[in-house]
């Protein structure tokens, strides 16, 4: 039997559904099974080094965690952690996508758009999904510094526009022989 059938919406051993929407989701509702979910157990606590920290200190690795990335934060720091870090990315991605509405028109445009759009997908759905995308230190360090770039583009457009303006208004002068 080939692999796609639990791929297929319409078919009978379909996993799209479940693993898509209703695995996530139960994990992240999980969360609020712990006694410390309206503040926490602390940051770290559902790290992937956290076993190998509690090893070095001969301590008991901590037994709470879940695989949503929001139900990792309920966890870590409790319900206004998971509150603040919505916050977080909605201005964020406003932010952003007030800085890609400046750009419109411009050659910067289409790479404004894809920093907006990859900030968009990392903030929510990579996050809900599991906080391992935010762990990674190359996506987060891609995610800031493009964060950077895109809110630096509107000054780099214009500067490039005023340089183009400047030279096209400068007056031929002719060389005398």
């Amino acid at each position: 039997m080939a692999p796609w059938p639990t791929l297929t919406p319409n078919s009978k051993t379909s996993e799209l559904t479940h693993r898509s929407w209703d695995y996530p989701v139960r994990n992240f509702l999980g969360a609020f099974n712990y006694d410390r979910w309206p503040y926490g157990y602390g940051i770290g606590t559902t790290a992937l080094g956290g076993q190998y920290v509690a090893r070095f200190f001969n301590a008991k690795p901590p037994v709470v965690g879940v695989e949503s990335g929001y139900g990792a934060l309920v966890v870590e720091m409790g319900i206004g952690g998971l509150v603040l870090w919505i916050v977080m990315s909605l201005a964020i991605t406003v932010s952003a996508w007030k800085v890609v509405k400046k750009l419109k028109g411009s050659p910067l445009f289409p790479l404004g758009f894809v920093i907006f759009w990859y900030a968009l997908f990392l903030l929510f759905p990579a996050t809900f999904g599991g906080i391992q995308s935010y762990e990674d230190f190359l996506l987060n360090a891609y995610f800031w510094l493009s964060l950077g770039v895109l809110f630096r583009l509107p000054t780099i457009a214009l500067s490039t526009q005023f340089a183009a303006n400047t030279t096209a208004a400068q007056p031929r002068r002719r060389w005398i022989r």
